[in-house]
C-alpha cells in the first residue's frame, strides 16, 4: 500500500469550491494561501482525501484574547471505507465522522489533517495554518470597549455611514470641525505575548472649505452732509458669536466661507500609543487614500491602545485654520506567521 502525503487544496474543482466557501466573509487582512502547485502529484489509488469547511478566516471583536469559534468540516472523499481527522488545538482533537463540528478557543492558526482509507489505498492531507482566527475591532464605544479621555466628547468619534445611510462596521472618523484633542483608549488582555502584530488603515483628508455661521446686527449713523442735510446710514454688522459654529454651505443666514491654506504645517495629527508610549505617529495628509499600517507589538499579553487626533490650530478669529478629517478602519490583531 502506497502512502501519498500532499499539502494544499485538492483538485481544481475542489479548489474552486473551497475558495467560495472559505471566503464568504472576505477576510480583511489574511490572504489566502499561495496558489497550490499540482505538478508531481501522484494519486494512483481510488481514494481522494478531500473536504469542504464552513469557515477558514474567523474574525472576532472580543478583546480578551479568548474567543470561541466553531468550524464544520465535511469529508468529500470517494470510495472510502474509513476516515481519520486530526484537529490540533481543537475540540475534539480527532474524529472518524464524515461531518464534524470543531471548537477552537483563542486567536491564532490551527492545522487540519485528514486520512482516507479503503482496501486499495490510503491518502493523507495535512494543511498547516488552515484555520486562522484574529481580532477585528468593531469600533464601538462602551465601558468594555473604546472609551474617551481628556477633552474628547463622545460625539467626536463618528461611525462611518455609506451613501445608503448604513453604518459600515469597523470604520470610525473624527470630523474636520473637531477643534480639541480627540483621544480614545481600549484595554486588551490575555493575548499571545509574542509575535503579535497590529494592523489598521488610516486616512487624513484635508478639507478645502469651512463655512462658519454668522449673526447679523443692524446699526445706523446719522450725519449732516455738505449741503447741510441730515442723513442716516444703515449697515449690518457681522459676527461669529462667542463659540464658532460650522454649518453647511447653504445655511441661513448665509455663512462666511473660509478657504484652507495651500500648505499644511508638518505637525503630528494622528498618534497611536501602546501603554502610554507613542508607538506610531503621522503628520501628512494621505491625498484622499487609505494607508495600511502594520506594527509588531512588544511582548506583553495585557496592554492598552490609544489613538489621539491632535488639537487643531485656529486663526485670529477662532476658526480652524487647517481642517482635516481623520479616519481609521479595519483594525486587527493577529499572530505573525512563522518564517
Amino acid at each position: 500500500m502506497k502512502v501519498k502525503a500532499f499539502y494544499g487544496i485538492i483538485g481544481i474543482g475542489l479548489l474552486a469550491l473551497l475558495f467560495v466557501v472559505g471566503c464568504t466573509k472576505n477576510p480583511i487582512f489574511y490572504s489566502q494561501p499561495n496558489t497550490i502547485r499540482t505538478d508531481g502529484w501522484e494519486n494512483t489509488g481510488s481514494v481522494n482525501a478531500s473536504f469542504v469547511t464552513s469557515e477558514r478566516s474567523l474574525p472576532s471583536s472580543i478583546s480578551t484574547g479568548t474567543p470561541t469559534f466553531n468550524v464544520t468540516y465535511i469529508a468529500t472523499a470517494s470510495n472510502v471505507d474509513s476516515l481519520s481527522w486530526q484537529f490540533p488545538g481543537g475540540t475534539p482533537a480527532t474524529s472518524t465522522l464524515v461531518q464534524q463540528i470543531v471548537q477552537y478557543n483563542g486567536y491564532g492558526t490551527f492545522d487540519v489533517g485528514l486520512k482516507a482509507f479503503n482496501t486499495e489505498d490510503r491518502d493523507v492531507r495535512y494543511y498547516n495554518d488552515y484555520v486562522r482566527s484574529f481580532y477585528k475591532d468593531d469600533w464601538s464605544f462602551s465601558p468594555d470597549s473604546w472609551t474617551i479621555t481628556g477633552t474628547t466628547g463622545i460625539d467626536d468619534f463618528v461611525p462611518y455611514v455609506n451613501s445608503n445611510g448604513e453604518t459600515v462596521p469597523s470604520w470610525i472618523f473624527v470630523p474636520h470641525t473637531i477643534k480639541n484633542v480627540a483621544e480614545c483608549t481600549k484595554t486588551f488582555s490575555g493575548f499571545p505575548d509574542n509575535k503579535l502584530s497590529l494592523e489598521f488603515e488610516y486616512r487624513l483628508k484635508k478639507t478645502e472649505k469651512l463655512y462658519v455661521a454668522t449673526t447679523y446686527t443692524e446699526s445706523s449713523t446719522t450725519a449732516t452732509n455738505a449741503l447741510g442735510v441730515s442723513e442716516t446710514n444703515t449697515f449690518t454688522l457681522t459676527s461669529f458669536g462667542n463659540t464658532v459654529a460650522y454649518v453647511a454651505a447653504d445655511a441661513t443666514p448665509e455663512p462666511t466661507l473660509f478657504t484652507s491654506p495651500a500648505e499644511y504645517p508638518g505637525i503630528r495629527r494622528l498618534v497611536l500609543k501602546y501603554n502610554g508610549i507613542a508607538l506610531w505617529a503621522v503628520s501628512s495628509m494621505t491625498e484622499g487614500r487609505f494607508v495600511r499600517v502594520k506594527l509588531l507589538l512588544p511582548s506583553l499579553s495585557n496592554f492598552n491602545l490609544n489613538f489621539i487626533k491632535g488639537e487643531s490650530t485656529v486663526n485670529d478669529l477662532g476658526v480652524i485654520e487647517y481642517p482635516f478629517e481623520t479616519e481609521i478602519r479595519n483594525l486587527s490583531l493577529k499572530l505573525e506567521e512563522d518564517e
